[in-house]
C-alpha cells in the first residue's frame, strides 16, 4: 500500500466548496474563509486555535474566519472547504452549530468509505453522499435545486467560457437585461453564491487546469487573470486554506474531480 506521501491527491471541485484528499501538512496560524472539515484516515488530527486552545479528534470542525493551524498527522486525511454564505452549506448544516470550533469521533466504518474517494472515476454527486455521512451532515446532494432561470443560466455560460471577461457585476447584469442589484439578488438565489464568489472559484479552478497542463504557477495566475502568482497564493490560501505550490510539488500524481 502507499504511504501518505506516495499516495495520489484527489481534489473535488464544486462551485461552493473544496474537497482535498492527500497527505497532511502543517500549517501555520492562519484564517480561511470557508468553513472546515477535517478527519483523519487512521487515529485523530490536532488543531490549535488561535485563543491556545487545543482540538484533538478523529474529525474537527473549523468556523470560518476563525484562527487555527494543524499539526501534520502521519496519515492520509480529508478535508472539505466550505463557502459558508452558500446555499448548499445552510442547508446541510441546518440545525447544527457552525459558529464554535469542535472536534468528535466518527464511526470507522464511514471513515472507511473515505477510500471510494481516491477512485479515479468518483463523481461530484457520489462524494456528496459519502461525506454527508462521514461528517454527520445533512444528504445535501439530492435537494440540490437545478438553476433554471434563463437570465442566470445565460450569465454562466458567459462566465464558464472564460472568467476573466468578467468586469463587473454591473456590465454582467446588463448582458441580462437585469439591474445589478436584481441580478446580485437572483444569481446567488439559484447558483448558491454570490457572483464574485463564483468567478473567484471559476479563476482558481482556471489557474489549477494551466497548472496541471504544464505551466509554472506565474503563467497559470496570469492565464487564468490573476495579476501575478502573489495574487493566486492568496485566493487559493483563502478559498481552499492551502498554498498552491504544496499541491504542485506532487503535481504528477494529482487528481482533479469536476
Amino acid at each position: 500500500m502507499a504511504t501518505p506521501d506516495e499516495q495520489q491527491i484527489h481534489l473535488y471541485v464544486w462551485p461552493d466548496r473544496f474537497l482535498y484528499l492527500g497527505p497532511s501538512t502543517a500549517t501555520s496560524m492562519h484564517r480561511n474563509h470557508a468553513a472546515t472539515w477535517l478527519v483523519a484516515e487512521k487515529g485523530a488530527l490536532r488543531v490549535t486555535l488561535g485563543s491556545g486552545a487545543q482540538i484533538e479528534n478523529e474529525v474537527v470542525f473549523v468556523p470560518s474566519e476563525t484562527d487555527f493551524r494543524t499539526d501534520v498527522a502521519n496519515t492520509l486525511i480529508a478535508a472539505l472547504y466550505w463557502e459558508p454564505e452558500s446555499a448548499s452549506f445552510l442547508r446541510a448544516t441546518s440545525g447544527l452549530d457552525t459558529g464554535q470550533a469542535r472536534g468528535f469521533r466518527c464511526d470507522r466504518a464511514r471513515a472507511n468509505q473515505l477510500s471510494k474517494l481516491y477512485m479515479v472515476d468518483t463523481s461530484l454527486d457520489e462524494a456528496d453522499r459519502l461525506l454527508a455521512g462521514v461528517f454527520g451532515l445533512a444528504s445535501f446532494a439530492s435537494e440540490r435545486e437545478p438553476v433554471n432561470d434563463i437570465r442566470v443560466l445565460q450569465a454562466l455560460a458567459f462566465l464558464r467560457a472564460d472568467p476573466t471577461a468578467y468586469e463587473s457585476i454591473e456590465n454582467l447584469a446588463a448582458r441580462v437585461h437585469l439591474s445589478a442589484s436584481r441580478f446580485a439578488h437572483v444569481f446567488k438565489e439559484q447558483v448558491g453564491v454570490p457572483v464574485r464568489r463564483y468567478v473567484l472559484w471559476l479563476k482558481m479552478r482556471a489557474a489549477l487546469d494551466a497548472a496541471l497542463a504544464g505551466q509554472s504557477l506565474t503563467a497559470s495566475a496570469i492565464t487564468a487573470g490573476f495579476a501575478d502568482s502573489a495574487h493566486l497564493s492568496r485566493t487559493v490560501r483563502s478559498l481552499l486554506g492551502v498554498a498552491p505550490e504544496f499541491l504542485f510539488r506532487r503535481r504528477e500524481r494529482l487528481i482533479i474531480h469536476r
